[in-house]
C-alpha cells in the first residue's frame, strides 16, 4: 500500500503546481502580447526576392538583408526627409550596414507601384523610388544597385519614433562609448540636419537612425521593458504605429534586426556609406542637384559583402604616405572631410570675384536660386550650374575641391555666415549651397579679410564613435 504524502510534501507539491500555473499564465500573457504586437505592425507588399537583379543568390543562402527606411525626418522635406540603409547579416552573425544617399541617382527597374500599377523603369534618386513608386519600387532599386536580395523591409515613421522612446523613458544610444542616455525629445533633435553643416549624402542621419532604431528595439524587445508587461504592451502598441514591414517579416525578425545592429551583437557592426563620385550635380534639362554614385567602388563593395559578408579591406596607404594622412584625406562616412584650417589668421581674398565660377544650389526650398545667382553675377562672379539642392543642410555651405580653396574663400567672403567644406566629390568646382541662415551678399574684392566664421564645425564624433 502506498504511503500517503506528508503534510510538508503536500504543501511543497501545491507550491510547485501554483508556480507552474503562474508561469504558464505569464508565458501565455507574454505570448499574447507578442502576437498582438506582430499583428499591430503595418504591412505592405514590398519584397521581390526572385528579381533578376539579385546577383549570385546561391551565395546569399543563410544570410539576411534588411532595407530600413526612415521617412518624415525632422527639419527636412522632400527627398531629404527620407533616410535609407541596407543591413546585411551573414550566416555567422556578422552585420554590415551601408547607408544610401536619398538623393543618389539609381536605376529603378520596372516595378509594381503602391497603387498596384506597373511603373516603367526610371533613373531617379533613391528617395523618389519610394515617394513616387512605393516600397516595392525602392526594394527593386536597391537590389538593382547592390545585387543583394532584400529579405525584410522595415519602414520607420520618424515623427512617431520619439514617442516610442518616451514609452521606455530613455534609451542608451551608445553603450560601447560610455553612457549616452537619450529621451524622446532629444531623439527628434538627434535626427535633424547634422552640425557639420552639410549632410547631402545622408551618411550622418543614416548612422544616427541606425543608433536610434537598434537602441530602441533592443531596449523595448530584449531589455528591461520585458520585465514590465504594461510597458511592453505600450511599447508594442507604439511599435505598431511607428513601424511598417513587408508581409513576410515578423516581430521576431524586427527584434533580431535590432539585436544584430546593436553593439551587443556577436560581432562588431561594420558600417560604410555608399561610395560617392560627385555631389551637387545638376543634369542638363533639370534643376535638381543629385548625388552620383561611384559605380566601380559600389560594385566592389557589394561583391565583397555577397562573397564574404564583410566590407572590403581598405587598401594600404601609398608608399611614402603616412596612414593617418591617407585617412584624413578620405571623406569619413561619406561626408566632406576638412583636412586643414581653411581660414588661418590674417587670410584675405586672393582671387577676385571675376576669376571665380560658382555653382548656386538652393537648399532652403524657397526658390531663391535665380535671385542669389543674379546677385553674385552682379558682384562679378561667373555663374556655373543653377539648381535646387534636395539634400539637407543646417547652414550655408561653400563646397570646394582640393585645388579650389582660394576661389572658395572668395565666395565664403561674399556670403556672410557661409562655412567652407572641402570634398573631392565636387572635383574642381566651387558650390554655394544656400541654407536657412542665408542673409544676403556683400562685396568681396581682392584683399578683403576672409571671415573667421567660415571655418566649419567639428565632425559629429558621437556618431562616429558609435558606428566605427
Amino acid at each position: 500500500m502506498r504511503t500517503p504524502p506528508s503534510p510538508a510534501r503536500r504543501r511543497f507539491n501545491r507550491t510547485v503546481f501554483a508556480l507552474l500555473a503562474l508561469l504558464g499564465v505569464v508565458v501565455a500573457a507574454y505570448g499574447g502580447l507578442y502576437v498582438y504586437g506582430d499583428r499591430a505592425l503595418g504591412r505592405v507588399d514590398a519584397l521581390v526576392p526572385d528579381g533578376p537583379e539579385v546577383l549570385a543568390p546561391q551565395l546569399q543562402v543563410g544570410a539576411e538583408t534588411s532595407l530600413v527606411v526612415t521617412s518624415g525626418l525632422p527639419g527636412r522635406s522632400g527627398l531629404a526627409s527620407v533616410s535609407a540603409l541596407v543591413a546585411h547579416v551573414a550566416e555567422d552573425g556578422q552585420a554590415v550596414v551601408v547607408t544610401l544617399p536619398p538623393t543618389a541617382l539609381s536605376d529603378t527597374p520596372a516595378c509594381r507601384a503602391a497603387d498596384g500599377s506597373l511603373r516603367p523603369p526610371a533613373t531617379e534618386p533613391f528617395a523618389d523610388a519610394l515617394l513616387r513608386g512605393g516600397p516595392s519600387c525602392l526594394v527593386r532599386s536597391v537590389q538593382q544597385l547592390t545585387g543583394l536580395r532584400v529579405d525584410h523591409y522595415v519602414g520607420v515613421d520618424a515623427a512617431r519614433l520619439p514617442g516610442l522612446v518616451e514609452v521606455l523613458g530613455e534609451v542608451d544610444m551608445c553603450p560601447t562609448a560610455g553612457e549616452q542616455q537619450m529621451a524622446g525629445d532629444a531623439v527628434a533633435d538627434h535626427l535633424r540636419p547634422g552640425a557639420a553643416g552639410s549632410d547631402v549624402t545622408g551618411a550622418v542621419v543614416g548612422a544616427r537612425g541606425q543608433q536610434v532604431l537598434s537602441s530602441t528595439l533592443t531596449a523595448g524587445l530584449a531589455g528591461g521593458a520585458l520585465a514590465d508587461p504594461l510597458t511592453l504592451a505600450r511599447f508594442l502598441s507604439g511599435a505598431g504605429d511607428t513601424l511598417t514591414v513587408d508581409q513576410e517579416t515578423s516581430l521576431q525578425d524586427v527584434r533580431s534586426l535590432g539585436l544584430a545592429l546593436g553593439p551587443q551583437g556577436e560581432s562588431a557592426v561594420e558600417v560604410a556609406a555608399l561610395p560617392v563620385a560627385q555631389v551637387g550635380r545638376v543634369a542638363t534639362g533639370s534643376d535638381q542637384a543629385a548625388v552620383v554614385v561611384d559605380a566601380l567602388a559600389t560594385r566592389e563593395l557589394f561583391d565583397e559583402v555577397i562573397n564574404s559578408g564583410r566590407l572590403p579591406v581598405p587598401e594600404p596607404p601609398a608608399e611614402g604616405q603616412p596612414a593617418d594622412a591617407a585617412q584624413a584625406a578620405a571623406p569619413a562616412g561619406g561626408q566632406p572631410a576638412v583636412v586643414a584650417d581653411p581660414v588661418p589668421a590674417g587670410t584675405t581674398v586672393t582671387v577676385p570675384p571675376e576669376g571665380v565660377t560658382v555653382d548656386v544650389l538652393d537648399a532652403t526650398g524657397t526658390g531663391r536660386t535665380a535671385e542669389i545667382a543674379d546677385g553674385l553675377a552682379a558682384g562679378g562672379f561667373r555663374i556655373g550650374a543653377r539648381g535646387v539642392e534636395p539634400g539637407a543642410v543646417d547652414r550655408t555651405v561653400v563646397r570646394y575641391g582640393p585645388a579650389a580653396l582660394e576661389p572658395a574663400r572668395t565666395v565664403a567672403t561674399a556670403v556672410p555666415g557661409a562655412v567652407l567644406v572641402e570634398t573631392p566629390a565636387v572635383g574642381a568646382a566651387v558650390q554655394l549651397v544656400v541654407g536657412p541662415d542665408y542673409t544676403g551678399l556683400v562685396a568681396a574684392p581682392a584683399g578683403t579679410p576672409v571671415p573667421a566664421t567660415a571655418v566649419p564645425p567639428a565632425a559629429d564624433e558621437a556618431v562616429r564613435a558609435c558606428t566605427s
